[in-house]
């Protein structure tokens, strides 16, 4: 494998995670497989469950392991600012994570490399002010 990105599952793992009954954890694997795979439409439906499974979770690693793969599925989708959003989110709560900031290193060399970093940055900026200028607004009121 010569990055992360390149993860991959086989139609054999993936279907053998449908397979398995119904529970939390099975469900995590069965997303994980899905962002392995090298359809779009299954990294797509690995990704919609991991985002289901966020909004239910109260465990702190099933919530990190989510927002890894999510960021992971973001990044094979090139959805490069949702994937860097997640990672420094992540990132700010778990400041040593080695996994996140790999990940991370390997989504901006992918920006950079396709010219979307800076693209990136100027409307994360934008968002920013956005927000502020909404925040003040607000609080004239």
């Amino acid at each position: 494998m010569e990055s992360v990105l390149d993860f991959c599952t086989s139609e054999l793992e993936i279907s053998t995670a449908r397979a398995l009954p119904d529970t939390r954890e099975n469900k995590i694997n069965l997303a994980i497989a899905l962002v392995g795979s090298q359809k779009t439409n299954e990294i797509e439906e690995g990704t919609a469950l991991l985002e289901q499974i966020m909004k239910e979770t109260t465990r702190g690693d099933d919530a990190r392991i989510c927002v890894h793969y999510l960021a992971l599925a973001h990044a094979r989708l090139q959805n490069y600012d949702k994937s860097l959003s997640l990672l420094n989110s992540l990132l700010r709560t778990e400041p040593s994570n080695m996994q996140a900031k790999g990940l991370r290193n390997v989504v901006e060399k992918r920006m950079k490399r396709e010219g979307l970093l800076g693209m990136g940055l100027v409307g994360g900026a934008a968002v920013l002010i956005g927000g502020i200028v909404i925040a003040g607004m607000t609080l004239k009121k």
